[in-house]
């Protein structure tokens, strides 16, 4: 029996469009998100030591911290917004990032832990990459330059204190989530967008297919008990059935 991995917060950055930049763009993406996710770090109290691993695959990053530094990590993904949008009016390339943060139990190595599972399902989720897309067609120019995704036990436990410096609860408007087996609520953040405006963006559950009415017709006298449930159409006349 193997004890419980300590729980840790998760940042994950992914690039939205990075594959439509022209090549020489693309070489200075990886810089430009080590520059951006660095500074958010700082600004949010984090060290450099505070990060346990980093991982860069060019157009993103992926950090794991000590899970009593998820209020700051939250903070970071809020700063890295009002960051992101003041490097696009001064620099190229410029980029527009999705964000996720969770929280869950991952071990030291680099094994097949759940809570990374679930954090990329959440940085991928099609409702999250669909909300962004109609953020940046609906908005004006310098809004949906950055959205955040956050999962419920991550918000919870963000939000069950004192733990926050510049991420609001109140910002954050509910994301049902379905990507592959994962399926849970979360919640999102877009600046520019408050949560109502989200949830308005928010395609509405399918309803159910209305369930076929049955009309029975009886013209004349008719005795015996009628079925409270029929399938298929009766007609009675004259009490005859035909």
């Amino acid at each position: 029996m193997n004890p419980v991995p300590q729980h840790r917060a998760l940042l994950g950055v992914d690039v939205i469009g990075s594959a439509q930049l022209p090549g020489h763009l693309m070489d200075a993406v990886p810089a430009t998100i080590s520059k951006l996710v660095g500074a958010a770090l700082t600004q949010s109290g984090i060290r450099q030591d505070d990060v346990l691993s980093l991982e860069s695959p060019g157009d993103g990053a992926l950090l794991v911290l000590p899970s009593g530094k998820l209020g700051e990590v939250l903070d970071a993904a809020v700063l890295l917004d009002q960051l992101t949008t003041e490097h696009n009016r001064w620099h190229k390339p410029e980029v527009r990032l999705r964000a996720a943060v969770h929280v869950g139990p991952i071990g030291d190595d680099d094994g097949f832990y759940r809570a990374r599972i679930t954090h990329a399902r959440l940085l991928d989720a099609p409702e999250f990459k669909e909300l962004v897309r109609r953020c940046h067609t609906e908005g004006a120019e310098d809004t949906a330059n950055t959205a955040l995704i956050v999962s419920a036990e991550a918000l919870d436990t963000a939000f069950g204190g004192d733990h926050t410096r510049v991420a609001r609860r109140s910002e954050f408007a509910s994301l049902p989530v379905a990507h592959k087996e994962y399926r849970h609520e979360a919640w999102v953040r877009v600046p520019g967008f408050d949560p109502r405006s989200l949830a308005g963006f928010v395609s509405p559950a399918v309803a159910p297919e209305p369930v076929a009415s049955v009309q029975n017709v009886v013209n004349g006298d008719m005795n015996g008990v009628q079925a409270g449930s029929v399938s298929g159409g009766l007609n009675y006349y004259g009490g005859r059935r035909r």
